[in-house]
């Protein structure tokens, strides 16, 4: 069943539209309504992002039953959300692109590629403040590059590369990477084997597109994506759970460097340890671990390639890349969990803003300023807000409903944040757009 026709808003890619179809083709835009949930959502998962870092849950992972690991939902989760409402917000911004001639096609293309390469540079200004966080803007605007050329895809074509994407995806990473021991580059660790694996953003892109092409205004759409969301995740974390205690012994390097703690050295004993220096840092691990740690235990001439590759033990790589479930472990339950957990808070989002929208207002504009909220965490991270009270939670909470209100009087006065305008900038810039008529059609 094809996906309803959806407007898409103005250049601001934080700016959603409600779904109607233009009442004219004439050279003025229609008016159109905010889904005001999803930048609701988005402002959720700012937030989020903001607390895990500050590290405001450094203790056991998140279990339901126990309240005082709760904190924790913070961590891995909201980057996920914050994929999924990117694919969300592109197939909003793009929902003329399945019925567009190849020109304004080419136009849609070329504003995504121009929004993208100025997300990317916007992450290459936050990785060079040193703020020590794991940027998540690098990948965000090669996904923005990518989508270039997905957003006019059927939606069951994107269900399939989503899935593909999601089950597929984590073993073979884990595959290449035991047969590749040596492996390394910005290149890799950027799309493949860094904190946000493209296979794992790719899935949550695919999905957010097709949930775009929905009916966001309808009661029952947001029910139905509460209810199934919380179930897939549900079933995703008991599975995972299950099956990784069934496991033990296969932990995953993600899951071994989350581990890793700065100490003074003379309170550690490295007798048995093998260490390696580089750059004044020195890294001690066990010999039987090198293979987590860039080395293999042995020189070259010990040990062939063939034996090194299967000193890694593939198969039992690749089987914990399916069950891992745990924050940015990338695997296949991660994806679905996690991925079921952002569904069902978009939904209820939308639920809470149809009924209660001014409660949420400050969390929605926050929302609807996303680059600029995030370079601004990114700010006070480095000038040491974690170090400002004694509990960083305090420190989370106090900033977050500062920047919140702080968002609201902003675009209720200037309307769109300066990063924001950045982007709808290139993207002007790179599609050198010419008939005004299909911009404002079209306009991403």
């Amino acid at each position: 069943m094809s996906a309803p026709h959806i407007t898409p808003p103005t250049a601001d890619g934080s700016t959603t539209g409600s779904g109607g179809r233009p009442t004219s083709r004439s050279g003025s835009a229609p008016s159109r309504r905010r889904i005001v949930g999803v930048d609701v959502a988005r402002g959720l998962a700012l937030v989020g992002m903001f607390g895990a870092h500050l590290m405001v849950a450094s203790g056991p992972e998140f279990t339901l039953t126990d309240p005082t690991t709760w904190l924790d939902i913070v961590n891995g989760r909201s980057s996920l959300l914050f994929a999924l409402l990117a694919g969300v917000s592109l197939a909003l911004m793009t929902g003329g692109a399945r019925n567009a001639t190849p020109e304004e096609l080419r136009t849609i293309r070329l504003r995504l590629v121009g929004r993208g390469a100025a997300i990317f540079v916007i992450g290459l200004f936050v990785e060079l403040l040193g703020s020590g966080i794991a940027v998540i803007l690098t990948l965000y605007g090669v996904l923005y590059i990518l989508a270039a050329f997905t957003v006019h895809l059927r939606t069951k074509t994107l269900v399939i590369a989503g899935a593909a994407s999601g089950l597929l995806g984590p073993p073979l990473l884990a595959l290449l990477s035991t047969l590749s021991p040596d492996l390394g580059g910005p290149g890799v660790s950027l799309v493949l084997f860094g904190t946000y694996p493209i296979t794992v953003w790719a899935t949550l892109l695919c999905a957010g597109l097709v949930i775009g092409r929905l009916d966001l205004t309808r009661v029952k759409t947001a029910a139905v994506m509460v209810v199934c969301g919380a179930l897939i995740a549900i079933g995703g974390y008991s599975l995972g759970g299950l099956l990784s205690g069934s496991q033990p012994g296969t932990d995953t390097s993600s899951s071994a460097s989350s581990s890793i703690s700065t100490i003074p050295g003379d309170e550690v004993d490295v007798s048995g340890l093998t260490c390696q220096k580089s750059d004044g840092v020195v890294a001690c691990y066990d010999p039987g671990m090198a293979s987590l740690f860039g080395g293999d235990g042995a020189t070259g001439d010990e040990q062939s390639y063939f034996e090194r590759v299967v000193a890694q033990n593939p198969p039992a790589q690749m089987l914990q890349a399916v069950i891992g479930a745990s924050p940015h472990s990338g695997g296949v339950l991660e994806v679905l969990a996690s991925g079921g957990f952002a569904v069902a808070v978009l939904g209820l989002c939308l639920l809470v803003t149809r009924y209660a929208r001014w409660v949420v207002l400050p969390l929605a504009a926050y929302g609807a300023v996303p680059l600029t909220g995030y370079v601004v965490q990114a700010i006070l991270i480095l000038a040491g807000a974690g170090t400002w009270l004694s509990n960083p939670v305090l420190v989370w909470v106090a900033l977050s409903l500062l920047m919140m209100a702080g968002a609201l009087i902003w675009t209720r006065t200037a309307g769109k944040g300066p990063l924001e305008r950045l982007t709808a900038w290139a993207a002007d810039a790179m599609a050198l757009t010419g008939g005004r008529a299909a911009r404002e059609r079209l306009r991403v």
